[in-house]
């Protein structure tokens, strides 16, 4: 396998089958784009035992490409930061183990990377990959965006589909473990990545290329309820860590505004999928006392799964890999 220029980072757990589909659609995409070589890296993030991976699997899906890295310890901020630690490329690409890489991704980036910008953060297309499940965590805008403070950080880049250069991972620095799936603040580790990347200055663009179908498989409006609650928790929690980002608290009191309108008659969230003003800011209000009133312990992370501050290493081949 050539040096990667791209690292293609899926994280994943108790999901073998999709996994799997999605290592071969990644896999498909890099060998129509050889101008843009890359490996896939596979984070498992403490699967239970009868949903485990066959490392041997999923080496053949890639094609030559893989690499897996078996994680011990749950949390997806943790995978995501193993797969950074573990990469070789000078791209980090992400994208989820219930999506499907559209077959032209890879040539979308490299025309995007031609362009130059050493400090890229990029958010692609996610669209609904089953037509049957529900509108929700994807993100199908036919125009480019650009980041700015008036715009909500969450979704901006969905968490699904987007790409670093490592200069950018770097100056950022990793994700925080204390937010995401499986971590205390249950999600959010995406939106506190792009907060952090606007306060570092970084100019952070949605395209809509770079195309993922998303195979999120919610079919009830229960299931986006209690998604959607997770979230805003996660955001309340990310108002308290940035209490001092006025721009960031205008979100805040906008949510609490939008709910005393909704319960005088004003419109409501996403009527369509059940989510109300109301449930928003409830959970950004429990998610905002909950980052100042839980025990210190609770919001700090082992050392040992503490990224580092300012740097991303590449490790070797060797280093905290089976394969």
């Amino acid at each position: 396998m050539r040096e990667p220029v791209g690292s293609v980072i899926i994280c994943t757990r108790n999901r073998p089958r999709q996994l799997l589909a999605c290592v071969a659609s990644v896999a498909a995409a890099a060998a129509r784009c050889p101008e843009l070589p890359v490996e896939i890296i596979v984070v498992e993030n403490s699967s239970d035992p009868q949903l485990a991976l066959d490392p041997a699997a999923v080496l053949d899906a890639a094609g030559g490409l893989g690499r897996f890295v078996s994680l011990p310890v749950s949390g997806l901020s943790n995978a995501r930061n193993a797969g950074m630690s573990a990469a070789r490329g000078r791209l980090l690409i992400f994208t989820d183990d219930d999506c499907l890489m559209d077959p032209d991704f890879m040539r979308d980036l490299l025309r995007h990377d031609a362009e130059g910008a050493d400090d890229m953060f990029l958010g692609g297309r996610v669209k609904l990959g089953d037509p049957t499940d529900l509108p929700f965590t994807i993100k199908d805008e036919p125009v480019e965006q650009l980041y700015e403070p008036s715009i909500h950080p969450g979704g901006f880049v969905p968490g699904c589909s987007f790409v670093l250069s490592r200069t950018t991972a770097n100056r950022i620095g990793g994700f925080d473990t204390t937010f995401g799936a499986g971590a205390p603040f249950q999600a959010g580790e995406d939106t506190d990545y792009i907060i952090r990347g606007h306060m570092a200055g970084v100019p952070i663009r949605y395209v809509p290329d770079m195309c993922v179908q998303h195979h999120h498989g919610r079919k009830q409006l229960a299931e986006v309820v209690d998604l959607s609650r997770a979230y805003s928790y996660a955001n309340g929690a990310l108002y308290g860590k940035y209490i001092r980002q006025k721009w960031l608290l205008k979100h805040f009191f906008w949510s609490l505004r939008s709910a005393w309108r909704e319960g005088r008659g004003g419109p409501s969230f996403r009527p369509e999928l059940g989510i109300s003003w109301s449930q928003v800011a409830r959970a950004n209000v429990a998610g905002f006392a909950a980052f100042f009133l839980r025990p210190p312990a609770f919001l700090r992370a082992p050392a040992a799964a503490r990224p580092p501050a300012k740097t991303v290493p590449a490790l070797s081949a060797s280093s905290r890999l089976d394969a």
